[in-house]
């Protein structure tokens, strides 16, 4: 095992220029492969191509550092390069095993601002040192980076079951409901203004007795940004702490998604609203059979379809909805509870193995 700089084992492939004008007039079946992460990378398909051989292809900007095997015939578009053995170590080399192996390495060679969009820089990987071990150490190391792979696979294929499910659970016949507005049900608060990372970090808790968990609509998944001290003061105002159960609705961005928080003291930015029950309706509303039942309409409730489109609060408090009696909200609510746990377990395992796929195996 030898350690030699990247530049000397890989060639690298440079990006090809291409625009969304140069997409739509040469639409055909070859990818075009560019520095997004989603859908593969893929941000076109087209009738031509520049690329016949395998590679890897690592994007430059934004989400730098990921690592893609490319195969067939292809094109290597904005923001992305790829690397490609040099011709003495072409049968020495496999590519599908550099793009496992490497991945953590190549993240940590990004540059720039952590907290926005990073870069790769072509001189510095070039002269970065790495060890290729034998083919029979690659292919070896490669089999069990599959394997984690395969079960990666298999647990989407189960989420996209479940998440299915949820929308078919059937439900208990209703002949009853109670007609209101949504103003007559909830209060609707905005979060705090100021509530930024900087001051979070500066105004932490000492102790449990002042902790309070922040939520935020901005992340998909757990919707967490730390905590902070209930003594804490955004723009020299008082912290609003909200009391659980209640519903979070993302207020811009993704706007109208709504979230279930059962913690029992939480706060959130102003990115997001907050909804909480009525005296009167406490005891008649499932929060959970709620967000099912009205998520559609909450997504809809906002000022466009653009990526900058804001939740409008004053139009959804005068949405009529249809709230049915509680037995039938419990009877559905607990049937999705359930299959959310077991979808909250398999994201978790899905975590720790994209956590192992980034790591060199030795």
């Amino acid at each position: 095992m030898i350690r030699k700089e990247i530049g000397k084992y890989f060639d690298f492939i440079s990006e090809t220029n291409l625009t969304e004008e140069n997409f739509y007039i040469h639409q055909g079946f070859y990818p075009v492969y560019s520095g997004k992460t989603a859908e593969g990378g893929i941000v076109a398909k087209i009738n031509t191509y520049n690329q016949d051989s395998s590679c890897i292809t690592f994007t430059t900007y934004g989400s730098a550092g990921k690592l893609y095997y490319r195969e067939g015939k292809y094109t290597i578009g904005r923001n992305c390069m790829g690397l490609r053995p040099k011709e003495e170590y072409k049968a020495r080399i496999n590519l599908e095993w550099v793009a496992f192996h490497f991945q953590n390495l190549f993240y940590k060679l990004r540059i720039g601002d952590p907290k926005g969009q990073r870069s790769l820089n072509k001189m510095l990987l070039k002269r970065v040192e790495i060890e290729i071990p034998e083919l029979k150490v690659q292919e070896r190391q490669l089999n069990k980076y599959k394997q984690l792979y395969t079960l990666k696979i298999s647990i989407r294929e189960a989420l996209a079951i479940l998440s299915d499910s949820i929308r078919r659970v059937s439900k208990p016949y209703q002949k009853h409901y109670e007609i209101k507005e949504l103003k007559k049900i909830f209060h609707t608060e905005g979060g705090n203004s100021g509530l930024t990372e900087d001051f979070i970090y500066y105004n932490m808790p000492t102790n449990e007795a002042e902790k309070i968990e922040i939520f935020t609509g901005a992340t998909l998944e757990e919707n967490k940004m730390g905590a902070i001290s209930r003594y804490a003061k955004p723009n020299r105002t008082k912290l609003k702490i909200f009391q659980s159960p209640a519903i979070l609705v993302v207020r811009k961005g993704l706007a109208g998604k709504m979230f279930y928080i059962e913690k029992d003291e939480f706060t959130t930015n102003d990115d997001a609203y907050v909804l909480t029950l009525k005296k009167d309706w406490k005891e008649k509303i499932n929060l959970r059979w709620f967000i099912h039942e009205y998520q559609n309409l909450f997504l809809n409730l906002v000022t466009s379809k653009s990526d900058n489109a804001t939740f409008d609060k004053g139009y959804a408090s005068r949405q009529i909805v249809k709230i049915p009696d509680m037995n039938f909200q419990n009877e559905f609510a607990e049937k999705i509870e359930y299959i959310e746990s077991i979808i909250t377990k398999l994201n978790k395992i899905e975590k720790e193995i994209d956590a192992l796929l980034e790591y060199a195996i030795v």
